[in-house]
């Protein structure tokens, strides 16, 4: 008996290794959502080197034996489940399954960073300029920054040795100081009325660096209450009577990182009854956006007539469906994919002919990084708004 006991460990690992191999050369693989984020190896080719070829299939056979997913996806959920741990670089797991990162950056803490002189000031003349530039085509410009998860969660369930001090300006606070006597009409803080409906309810997600919709909407109400301070001519309809009802949302951001198939609920504002926007082909003047953008374009007949581009990065796309309850046409368009030239990042062409009511300029706050290419915001204007540089000069000496 004694014998048998000790024969059973190598016994069942011996089987579990030829039933793996066996599995491996047939071709078969588990059913799995574990994505490990990036190029698996690939079957190797003969190159007339055994060496080289040997190299491969070693390459290939650790990437794609039959368990391997299996074992990924347990040894990450251990990790992250029972140790709130993970091995993905720029990857913090805080208490209660929450997860930070991607706005790091190599740094010891995820606090507000001070941002030079030097930067504020190229930030501020590149806000200048296309505030001057749209106010010419009779534009309104307004300017959001997103706070990042981590100020508004951070200090309450990330590690100890991550906490900063809350009371420090952000990045965007810093930046709206020095245009606050030249366009307090322009600028939307939202970051105070952020953190006050933290308190009561989770406005990011757990497993993902987003605003959920219910964020999303705490910052558009801030926004709709700025235009009706500083343009109550052209305020939006209210936004109809709604409830708050549970979504499931599979996020991709951090679960590819680590490997693991996330799951978020979170609540959305949704209008009782129906919606009342629709989604007609958009107007001729999308085909001047650029390449690598993503438009999303709504109708909506029951409003007051203003037109409205929201522009930006991914926090936009949640944006979209409450813009479309309450302005009558909206275009919002994702930059994040368009390429780094200036007149990319800045649809001057679409902008000319679409000719909103408003252009709504809308990132997360770790735009405002001083890094070469990180999508840093804001880059330099296409030279076809630099160019009038008489008006915006005069404009800029007007508010000093």
């Amino acid at each position: 008996m004694r014998v048998a006991l000790k024969l059973l460990l190598p016994t069942v690992l011996f089987a579990a290794l030829i039933c793996n191999a066996a599995l491996t050369l047939m071709g078969w693989r588990p059913t799995s959502l574990v994505d490990e984020n990036r190029e698996m190896a690939k079957a190797p080719a003969w190159n007339n080197s055994v060496t080289a070829y040997v190299r491969g299939i070693d390459a290939w056979l650790t990437d794609n034996f039959a368990f391997r997913k299996p074992l990924v996806f347990t040894f990450n959920k251990a990790l992250y489940s029972w140790f709130d741990s993970t091995l993905a670089r720029n990857v913090v797991v805080g208490r209660a399954g929450w997860i930070f990162g991607a706005e790091f950056d190599g740094q010891s803490s995820v606090g507000p960073r001070r941002l030079s002189d030097d930067y504020i000031a190229e930030a501020k003349q590149a806000i200048i300029e296309r505030k001057a530039w749209l106010e010419r085509r009779g534009i309104h410009m307004l300017v959001l920054f997103m706070p990042t998860k981590t100020a508004i969660y951070g200090n309450r369930y990330m590690p100890d040795s991550w906490h900063f001090d809350e009371d420090l300006p952000t990045e965007s606070e810093q930046l709206y100081k020095a245009l606050e006597d030249i366009m307090p009409e322009s600028i939307v803080p939202v970051r105070h009325a952020m953190m006050q409906a933290s308190q009561t309810a989770e406005i990011y997600y757990r497993t993902d660096p987003h605003a959920t919709q219910h964020g999303s909407f705490v910052a558009f109400e801030q926004l709709a209450s700025h235009i009706n301070r500083y343009f109550p001519q052209l305020a939006p309809s209210a936004f109809p009577p709604y409830s708050l009802k549970i979504d499931y949302y599979q996020p991709t951001a951090f679960g590819r990182i680590m490997g693991l198939p996330f799951q978020d609920a979170s609540w959305v504002p949704v209008p009782e009854g129906e919606y009342r926007f629709t989604s007609p082909p958009p107007p001729e003047s999308a085909a001047l956006l650029p390449d690598g953008s993503r438009l999303t374009y709504y109708e909506n007949s029951h409003v007051r007539k203003i037109k409205v581009a929201l522009m930006g990065d991914s926090f936009t796309n949640r944006m979209a469906a409450i813009f479309g309850e309450v302005f009558s046409q909206s275009a919002t368009i994702n930059l994040n994919n368009v390429s780094e030239d200036p007149a990319d990042k800045f649809p001057a062409a679409f902008l000319d002919a679409y000719r909103p009511d408003f252009a709504v300029f809308l990132y997360v706050e770790s735009r405002l990084a001083e890094c070469k290419g990180c999508g840093a915001f804001p880059v330099t204007n296409p030279a076809s708004v630099r160019s009038e540089d008489s008006e915006v000069t005069s404009f800029r000496s007007a508010g000093r």
